[in-house]
């Protein structure tokens, strides 16, 4: 599955200068959050252009990226330009409930040159089956729509409806400081759960309701079926029914999650059903620094990832450079192993540090460096990943 989202959200939208702030949330505030472009106090990298008169948002962020393997995978290194860019228009105005919107986001990837461009799988194969090293490649010349859905505001801005083809990685388990991966964590890892495995680009809808100001509950249901750039409305009946209740604690320094899920998976013979819960917590003790954690489990061991846990931090350290951060994040992923095809090893383990270095109002650079043991869980080889994302925001 691959994630598209460049908001760092903290759910709550209570974030100043990348930290939670300690005033609890107004009316409305909490769905704002969640749902609209909110750009961080004093974060240039989030270029979010704004025409009140006309109700536009809108978002756009061009990569160049290049990763170097140790011969894990058929090519050792890639070459890829990347896009992502999101639109909200607002379609009918009402200042009291919040209107209803227009929410469209397009995404792209592109090999550079011909040995990145044969393949997708020279990109994929053998770095592993749940931790791709980048969560926005899609292959060598793909072009995507995620998302294309109506969002309507009602009760005072305190509750939303979203229908449509639905990117359900843009609303839920959006864990701010591991949300990103073109500004923070590449590695698929940690940009979402890999054992709610949200789908994108699929028919979908989403019910939000903001409990009171420091609490939200959803509900969402999205089909599996349709895969990038084909028809949502074809048959299929593989989906998913995704809840999230998300609360402020520590007077707004941290915020947990509770992801209860059910998946049913349309195989040749039979459909089979799948069920689960994921859990965040992300915690600001002071501007600096934002910790984070991740954890799920699935009942299910053959029908995808049935266990995860993922930790981590950013830190912002260097005096003068509010704009930069340092991160560093750790998973352990437990996968597939089924009675006919049992896993010499059904675990992956990620390491990955980065350093996020603001040069001017649209320009960032991103090195990170990737540790992948028992990649594809082999049990065999272990894979390293050095790369650079040249980040142009506008």
């Amino acid at each position: 599955m691959k994630y598209n989202t460049i908001l760092a959200i903290a759910a709550a939208g209570l974030m100043t200068n990348g930290t939670l702030a300690t005033e609890t949330a107004q009316r409305g505030e909490i769905l704002e959050g969640i749902n609209m472009f909110t750009p961080e106090d004093g974060d240039p990298a989030y270029k979010v252009k704004a025409n009140e008169e006309f109700g536009t948002q809108w978002a756009v962020d061009v990569a160049y990226g290049y990763w170097h393997t140790n011969g894990a995978t058929a090519n050792n290194h890639n070459n890829y330009m990347l896009l992502h860019a999101q639109l909200n228009q607002r379609i009918i105005e009402d200042n009291h409930n919040g209107g209803t919107w227009l929410r469209f986001e397009v995404s792209g990837s592109w090999g550079l040159d011909k040995r990145s461009a044969a393949s997708d799988k020279q990109f994929v194969d053998g770095v592993g089956e749940f931790t791709g090293m980048h969560a926005d490649i899609y292959g060598p010349h793909d072009f995507v729509i995620p998302e294309l859905a109506l969002m309507h505001y009602f009760n005072g801005k305190r509750a939303c409806l979203i229908a449509g083809m639905v990117n359900m990685t843009n609303y839920f388990d959006a864990v701010g400081p591991a949300n990103d991966s073109f500004s923070g964590f590449t590695n698929g890892a940690f940009v979402n759960s890999t054992v709610l495995a949200l789908p994108d680009a699929n028919l979908g809808a989403i019910a939000q309701f903001e409990i009171n100001d420091k609490s939200y509950a959803m509900l969402g249901v999205s089909r599996e079926t349709t895969a990038y750039g084909y028809n949502p409305f074809n048959d299929g009946s593989s989906y998913m029914v995704v809840g999230e209740y998300g609360r402020t604690i520590l007077d707004g320094a941290a915020i947990v999650r509770i992801n209860p899920f059910f998946r049913q998976v349309e195989e040749a013979d039979k459909n089979r059903k799948n069920a689960g819960v994921a859990a965040s917590i992300e915690y600001a003790p002071c501007d600096e620094l934002t910790l984070f954690a991740r954890s799920g489990f699935a009942a299910k061991q053959d029908l995808g990832a049935s266990f995860d846990f993922s930790c981590g931090a950013t830190f912002q350290g260097i005096p003068g450079r509010e704009d930069d951060f340092v991160g560093l994040a750790f998973g352990v992923f437990k996968g597939t192993n089924t009675a006919d095809e049992p896993a010499t090893n059904n675990r992956e383990y990620v390491l990955e540090a980065m350093y996020s270095l603001q040069i001017n109002d649209y320009w960032k650079l991103v090195p990170h460096l990737q540790y992948i043991k028992d990649p594809a869980y082999s049990g065999e080889s272990d894979a390293v990943i050095m790369g650079v994302q040249a980040v142009f925001s506008f």
